[in-house]
């Protein structure tokens, strides 16, 4: 998409909140109703395809015609309910984009937008499940794990500045994120058996998040990892942890 297609979508899209803002609501107005056209036509697609693979990388190949929609819409700052915008943040996710889907996040949840019906979950809920899924089951493997985004999702939806009702959730989906976090401090301990300041930090942090979880969700899966973690720390707790 060429700099001046983008610069109309996104200013377009401004002009669209800004105007919706006035009734509550995107419906009916053109330039809304053209994306969300072309959306029912990119999610006839992603149907077509049974590869969850596939689907991945079609959102890939797609999201670049919706992204200057979604800047303008996080700049025109109003509380408008949008399809596109929340369809949109769920690709992000499944892409893995976890830093645009939190800004999107973030926002949707200070202006109170709901999920689109299909997807059944309230919008904490949503975002709180399918990251914390996906880094469990990134840190079965080997692969390096951004633990920002973990904490980035904590800070949003554990200690976020939102409405406490727009946050409730499931203590079982809660407990994924906990468990995601301990596992990912865990994966930050470079020797346990001759443990480092550092690494007695992060045990010390994993176990806290561990012990959230279990308390939450007794079959979480993070019993072992606690008492991993607990058992390390009586080991070399005489150590100063900062």
């Amino acid at each position: 998409m060429s700099f001046a297609r983008k610069h109309f979508q996104k200013h377009s899209a401004i002009s669209a909140a800004k105007t919706a803002a006035e009734f509550g609501s995107m419906q009916d107005l053109s330039f809304y109703e053209l994306h969300l056209a072309q959306l029912n036509n990119d999610r006839h697609r992603l149907k077509q395809i049974q590869s969850t693979e596939a689907k991945v990388q079609l959102k890939t190949n797609l999201l670049p015609n919706y992204l200057p929609y979604v800047d303008g819409i996080l700049e025109a700052n109003k509380s408008v309910q949008d399809e596109v915008f929340m369809t949109i943040l769920v690709w992000c996710m499944d892409v893995g984009d976890y830093s645009k889907a939190l800004e999107m996040a973030e926002f949707a949840l200070l202006h109170n937008m709901a999920m689109p019906d299909r997807f059944e979950r309230k919008t904490a809920t949503l975002v709180t499940e399918e990251i914390a899924n996906a880094f469990l089951k990134q840190l079965k493997t080997n692969a390096d794990v951004d633990i920002d985004v973990l904490l980035h999702l904590e800070k949003l939806v554990i200690r976020g500045d939102v409405d406490a009702q727009l946050l409730d959730m499931p203590d079982q989906v809660k407990a994924k994120l906990f468990v995601a976090l301990g596992k990912a401090k865990i994966k930050l301990i470079t020797n346990k058996d001759e443990p480092s300041e550092s690494d007695l930090a992060y045990a010390k942090d994993a176990l806290a998040y561990l012990e959230r979880a279990v308390e939450l969700d007794d079959r979480c899966g993070g019993k072992q990892d606690h008492k991993t973690m607990e058992t390390l720390l009586k080991k070399f707790g005489d150590q100063t942890v900062s």
